[in-house]
């Protein structure tokens, strides 16, 4: 029976889809699927050197801006334009620093490693 069960999970193993493995045991920001080469493993990791400079710089810049925000909503008249340019700026920060970061990434990757990197293109959204 153990011989029967052993087998059955071996041949299951072979036929499991790749992309399903790495959806039930992605770690997030984890790139190893991808299968880099020596000179893509470099590039990359210059690329992520840059992106989390700039994923601290942000996160600075946020604090800062929670904080107008709160000084915006205190103040005895509600001002929503300075509110909303304030959430512009802030918006405008993360989608520059993931526009770079995907652009960077889009030269280094081939065509296939492009397919699997989009499966998880969540997990480099800037928040």
């Amino acid at each position: 029976m153990r011989f029967l069960i052993i087998v059955f999970v071996f041949i299951i193993t072979l036929y499991a889809d790749d992309h399903e493995y790495h959806s039930k045991h992605h770690i997030y920001k984890e790139l190893s699927h991808l299968e880099l080469s020596k000179e893509q493993h470099n590039q990359v990791k210059k690329i992520l050197k840059v992106y989390r400079k700039e994923l601290k710089e942000y996160k600075e810049l946020r604090e800062e801006l929670e904080e107008k925000r709160k000084d915006v909503f205190l103040q005895e008249n509600f001002d929503t334009q300075k509110l909303d340019s304030i959430n512009m700026q802030l918006d405008l920060k993360a989608h520059n620093i993931e526009n770079r970061f995907l652009q960077k990434m889009h030269i280094v990757l081939t065509p296939q490693q492009r397919k699997k990197f989009v499966h998880y293109f969540d997990d480099w959204e800037v928040e």
